[in-house]
């Protein structure tokens, strides 16, 4: 079974092997969304295509050199902010507007919309994952005593300002990567050079942007989709296998 475009014939079923792989990476996406639905500042994935006419490139090509095509398709996040949620309690934070708080991972700086701080046995002010959370000057380390954060960042202790916390903005924020528990590396994002002026409120935490609702219905719909590729590709095994006894006939 071939499909022609600009004079080249591509069999279908590189096409439909190539779709169903899109729909099972969506579903991966979707997973991943529903089981974070509950995580405080997560960003849910989300499937980017390419066109057809960019599918069928790939996959002739793929075909042509006897190969596996490229991927089709990319997962990326919605950077979009959820809703908040009154927690009342004075260790979270939620950041206005733009923005992420920005954390040390052994690998280099990652990057969080979740502001649920606390204090570790060390001493060190830690977020998402007991990870430190980063000021303009490094770590910030606090002592036993009660802590507070005002609007602007700014982590007091004992009347005194101790530290600030570290916000901000990333250019092309849907090619962070995912690392867990709402926290991201750079991936194929970058920082952008004008400093953020930290904006928070205190007493909250920012929901993840998932609508379960909607992922179950893109579940329904990626799911019978790859039932109907599955039907056409039992369809044409069983043509081809009518063709071959046919043939053998004569």
């Amino acid at each position: 079974m071939r499909c022609v475009r600009d004079g080249r014939e591509m069999d279908l079923m590189v096409v439909a092997a190539d779709a169903m792989r899109q729909d099972a990476a969506r579903l991966q996406g979707i997973a991943q969304n529903l089981s974070n639905a509950l995580t405080p500042g997560y960003k849910k994935q989300v499937a980017s295509t390419q066109p057809f006419s960019a599918q069928f490139d790939a996959a002739s090509a793929a075909q042509q050199f006897q190969r596996a095509s490229a991927p089709l398709q990319q997962m990326q996040l919605d950077p979009t902010a959820g809703t908040l949620r009154v927690t009342g309690s004075g260790s979270d934070v939620a950041i206005d507007g733009e923005g992420f708080f920005e954390l040390a991972h052994p690998s280099g700086p990652v990057y969080s919309r979740r502001g649920d701080f606390h204090v570790d046995s060390g001493g060190r002010l830690v977020g998402a994952q007991a990870l430190p959370v980063l000021g303009a000057g490094g770590e910030i380390r606090l002592t036993g005593e009660p802590f507070g954060i005002s609007g602007n960042g700014d982590v007091t202790q004992g009347g005194a300002v101790v530290g600030k916390l570290r916000v901000v903005r990333l250019a092309r924020a849907e090619l962070l990567e995912p690392v867990g528990g709402g926290v991201y590396a750079l991936g194929g994002a970058t920082l952008e050079d004008a400093a953020v002026v930290p904006r928070v409120r205190i007493g909250y935490q920012e929901n993840s942007n998932v609508d379960t609702a909607r992922e179950m219905v893109g579940m329904t719909e990626t799911v019978r989709h790859f039932e109907s590729l599955q039907k056409l590709m039992q369809g044409y095994d069983e043509v081809l296998e009518k063709s071959i006894r046919k043939l053998g006939e004569f």
